[in-house]
């Protein structure tokens, strides 16, 4: 994650994700716009109606015009004041709200599109990155839209919008105090300039350490029955406390410099308003600007340095934004390992005549090949056993079944097509995969079983239930089907949710069974209840199951022997006993002259 922090920010890659989010409420951003614009122009008529009230004032005292005369000049430039200060507020409060709709809009429209992208990343990438470092990216990146929403439409256009007409009116009413005014706006533009040039890349790096940090909390959280059983929350809260206190320090070492941008901004305007004051006095003296023309100036100047300075206090957070939208951009343009490829078609309704064909498979980063030439055929509707010692290949074998990897080499192929012809969305729901670890969602038992088949009845879960050795169990809850089980599932027992994980397959009915150490959690007797439901449920259907107990593959139509990524032997569980091989190893070791 350090390299891709050190990649410039790529505003293309940014706008690419951005342009389909922000398309379909173009007109919005126009009327916002629009009505920045406008109340420029009223704020700006504020100091120049108050600028001629004041020489007015003036004028009616010079002339010795009775007070109940001169004031009556002045009411309809009071009353103006008081409609201009109406419709500004009316108008300002319209431009938020619709700044606030469109930053929504802008916000869930880039959620929704690149959590569904997030998704459909290989497994692979997520064990490459902590969860809790990608959901932070995620979630930063969903802030970052409303942060520069919020800066450029509410902040930056209408402090833009006023500069510019402030600049126009005052060279029009004395273009020497215009001048004056802006003789140090060019100091605080350099001055933003060069601290948002040093920050922009050292904020995008802080960015990663911060999605760092969140996820040490992250792996804390997922792994905390291992932290209180090991008792070492002192450990884990060390190692965060000293992470964070070390990005913490270097983040205070970046805002210490926007401090001092902040200072020395002051102390400009300031200057500058002393300096426009000084002159705009001894031009009043002089007798070739009017007072009210001052005060106009001095509420210009004041409007005017307060747009500037609102510019580039906004950059620091813009900065911050684009570098985390870049980020998420990043996974944006991420081609998933796993896809479907040019051509692919949808799945037809598959029997299940399973073939491997010298199937070969290294993962990317290298290192020894984890399967070497791997051929077989199960013919539809057959059960084939796969066994082997750890790290054999038997689990990569069966996530290459439901495509979470592709082979590196050779094909597999289902009813003669490989699975790379197949769209995912069509093949999958085809293949059922039941893995030794399986995590639930945090939501009702209800919820997690009717994933794979939504429109599940009541009666078709709990059938599909008594199948998987669930239903007693889960009647014995506090609010049966309708328990939520935690996260990940933490409030089962590991038998418990893999006969719920394996009740989900069986409710989608699909015509392949992939059996990834499904019982490797359950009780013998709940086992052997279970292998006589499995049977009747493998009955016509292709299987291949993936097991350490020979007890559960004995019965297999044919056993797969695997060792370091090949097939060293296959045949049923009465001709490979009668042989000295590995198989036989196994089950002297497993049975002891007993099952």
């Amino acid at each position: 994650m350090e390299e891709e922090a050190k990649q410039p920010i790529s505003p293309r890659a940014t706008w690419r994700m951005m342009r389909p989010v922000v398309a379909p409420y173009w007109g919005w951003v126009v009327l916002v716009v629009l009505l920045s614009v406008v109340v420029a122009c009223l704020v700006v008529a504020e100091p120049y109606l108050y600028g001629r009230i004041i020489d007015s004032v003036t004028s009616s005292v010079t002339r010795h015009v009775l007070p109940s005369a001169g004031f009556a000049v002045i009411v309809p430039m009071l009353a103006m004041w008081a409609g201009i200060v109406l419709v500004e507020s009316l108008l300002g409060a319209l431009a938020a709200w619709i700044g606030w709709y469109v930053g929504n809009k802008f916000e869930q429209r880039l959620g929704e599109r690149l959590f569904e992208k997030i998704l459909t990343l290989s497994v692979r990438r997520f064990q490459d990155e902590r969860a809790g470092a990608m959901l932070s990216r995620f979630s930063n990146g969903k802030e970052a839209v409303w942060g520069i929403n919020y800066q450029i439409l509410r902040v930056i256009i209408p402090s833009i919008a006023t500069f510019t007409l402030i600049v126009l009116v005052g060279l029009r009413l004395d273009w020497r105090l215009t001048l004056v005014a802006l003789i140090l706006v060019p100091v605080d533009a350099a001055i933003g300039i060069y601290h948002l040039r040093v920050s922009v890349r050292r904020q995008d790096v802080m960015n990663d350490k911060w999605e760092e940090t969140t996820g040490l909390a992250g792996d804390a959280f997922s792994n905390i029955t291992t932290v209180q059983g090991e008792a070492g929350e002192k450990t884990v809260v060390s190692r965060f406390a000293k992470a964070y206190l070390g990005v913490l320090r270097e983040q205070l070492r970046i805002n210490v410099r926007w401090a001092g941008v902040d200072a020395a901004t002051s102390a400009v305007n300031i200057a500058g308003r002393l300096l426009l004051f000084v002159v705009g006095v001894k031009l009043v003296f002089a007798g070739t600007t009017s007072l009210g023309t001052l005060v106009t100036f001095l509420g210009f100047v004041s409007i005017m340095y307060s747009s500037v300075q609102a510019v580039f206090s906004g950059l620091p957070e813009i900065s911050r934004s684009f570098s985390r939208l870049d980020r998420l951009a990043r996974i944006g343009d991420e081609v998933p390992e796993v896809r479907d490829q040019d051509g692919a078609t949808k799945a037809p309704a598959l029997r299940g005549l399973v073939e491997f064909d010298k199937v070969g498979f290294t993962y990317r980063d290298g290192g020894k090949p984890v399967l070497q030439d791997v051929s077989f055929s199960i013919p539809a509707g057959k059960t084939f056993a796969i066994i082997g010692e750890s790290g054999a290949g038997k689990s990569t074998l069966a996530k290459l079944m439901v495509r979470f990897a592709d082979p590196t080499r050779g094909a597999i192929r289902i009813d003669g097509i490989d699975l790379r012809d197949m769209t995912l969305a069509t093949l999958r729901p085809q293949v059922g995969f039941v893995m030794q670890e399986n995590m639930l969602f945090h939501d009702t038992i209800l919820y997690n079983m009717r994933f794979a088949k939504p429109n599940a009845t009541r009666e078709e879960v709990i059938a599909a239930a008594k199948r998987a050795q669930a239903h007693e169990f889960i009647s014995k809850l506090p609010k049966g089907y309708d328990t939520v089980v935690g996260e990940r599932g933490v409030k089962l027992s590991g038998g418990q949710k893999q006969r719920i994980a394996l009740a989900r397959v069986l409710l989608a009915n699909p015509p392949i069974l992939v059996l990834d150490e499904a019982t490797s959690a359950l009780d013998s007797k709940t086992e052997h209840d279970l292998q006589k439901a499995l049977r009747e449920v493998m009955r016509n259907r292709t299987t291949i199951v993936i097991a350490h107990r020979l007890s559960t593959v004995m019965d297999a139509d044919n056993i797969l022997v695997m060792d370091n990524g090949k097939i060293v032997d296959q045949g049923t569980h009465e001709d490979l006993i009668k042989r000295d091989n590995l198989y036989r190893q196994f089950w002297e070791i497993q049975a002891g002259g007993y099952v």
